[in-house]
């Protein structure tokens, strides 16, 4: 047994004793060399265009300071509306209601989910009817004020 670990410790020191000569070698040899790469192809080196009448805008793209380009692009909103369906008014104005009528009013305007507002005069109220987005919920609040022949304007 003692034959064997006197081994290991001699291969052990050996190993290390190597390993430190090697990197003082490394450290003292390699390190003190100058490394220089050689690249095969050069770059090229961009040139600025020389400005003359015909090329002025390619100008732009070296001009160093801060600028707003002239915009190329343009946004356009298509509004893709049936044709068949024609533009409502948003308001409808109706005038000189007395007071059962306005009762009635009232009533079909809370039934439909309508916002209106009045004001009350002496003899009458007017009234100011803001007209739903929908088309058809507009169409059957007119067809309806037109069936009852109450007068409004737009």
């Amino acid at each position: 047994m003692g034959a064997k670990s006197i081994w290991i410790v001699l291969i052990a020191s050996v190993f290390v004793g190597g390993s430190i000569g090697w990197l003082l070698h490394y450290k003292s040899e390699v390190l003190s060399k100058e490394l220089v790469f050689d690249f095969l192809t050069d770059a090229p080196v961009a040139k600025a265009p020389i400005p003359t009448k015909e090329n002025w805008l390619d100008n732009l793209k070296h001009f160093n300071k801060a600028y707003s380009y002239p915009a190329q692009e343009f946004e356009a909103f298509v509004d893709f509306v049936d044709p068949v369906i024609k533009d409502v008014p948003q308001k409808l104005f109706i005038s000189a209601v007395d007071e059962y009528l306005f009762f009635c009013l009232n009533e079909i305007f809370k039934q439909k989910n309508i916002e209106f507002a009045y004001s009350k005069n002496t003899n009458s109220i007017d009234l100011v009817v803001y007209i739903p987005k929908e088309y058809l919920k507009a169409q059957n609040l007119i067809q309806e004020l037109q069936y009852y022949e109450i007068p409004y304007t737009y």
